[in-house]
């Protein structure tokens, strides 16, 4: 008669591990996988951005409304909850939210877009020149970026140089469109790439030293004084870590 081997699991551990599985953790596997936060900016201009501090259905402090996966992917505040992740590429991005997210008065203007973005566009232009990115994992201070949307282009996108319209009397002018790179060659490398553990605490802001971002009060005056609105966000590009079932 053959001996049996001697377990000390419960039978009910030994029964879950059949239906569902068990972490090995002598072996890994990677998941590409990307954490992004949007934050409202403020139309009266700011020295600061905090990111990855409201996850998503807690308030923006900009907007007060809830924020949804269209503004991030977190679900615990300032890290990454129970994965360990592995830092590759930085995204900054600029991005002017559709005309079905802008005030309703914008939202109502069929000549928003062609007409009036152009003050909007100059002051984006100017933004995308300034801050500094600094990030601390933990205590410490990992990454300190001057100019990040230009160092940490999005790298994605499509490609507009201009847009056309016509002015009040009718003749025929090119209205400018802000855009940020879209070449993926551009991106910001993590070299070497950037383990960040699971609950490890992660701080980071945008910081604009030298001066406020510029105001956008009422900058839209056509076809009327509107607010837009614009968000600015981080993306961290790469793997998560994960034991093998």
């Amino acid at each position: 008669m053959a001996i049996q081997p001697y377990s000390t699991k419960a039978p009910s551990i030994s029964a879950l591990e059949q239906q569902a599985g068990s972490a090995d953790w002598s072996r890994w596997t990677q998941n590409r996988w990307c954490f992004y936060d949007y934050v409202r900016l403020n139309p009266l201009g700011t020295n600061e951005i905090n990111f990855f501090v409201n996850p998503i259905g807690q308030n923006d402090p900009v907007s007060g409304t809830a924020k949804t996966y269209e503004q991030t992917n977190l679900t615990e505040t300032r890290n990454f909850g129970r994965v360990n992740f592995l830092l590759k590429t930085i995204r900054c991005h600029i991005r002017i939210p559709a005309k079905n997210r802008q005030p309703a008065a914008l939202a109502a203007a069929t000549s928003a877009v062609s007409l009036s973005y152009t003050p909007l566009s100059d002051l984006l232009l100017n933004l995308s020149q300034q801050g500094v990115l600094l990030v601390s994992l933990g205590q410490k201070e990992y990454f300190d970026i001057p100019q990040p949307f230009i160092n940490c282009p999005p790298a994605f996108g499509i490609d507009i140089v201009r847009h056309g319209g016509n002015d009040a009397a009718g003749a025929p002018v090119a209205g400018r469109w802000f855009q940020m790179d879209n070449d993926p060659k551009t991106v910001y490398n993590v070299k070497p790439e950037q383990l960040i553990e699971a609950g490890q605490t992660i701080q980071m802001k945008m910081a604009f030293d030298n001066a406020n971002t510029p105001a956008l009060t009422n900058v839209i005056t056509t076809p009327s004084a509107i607010t837009p609105v614009v968000e600015i966000g981080v993306i961290f590009d790469g793997f998560i870590l994960r034991p093998v079932q």
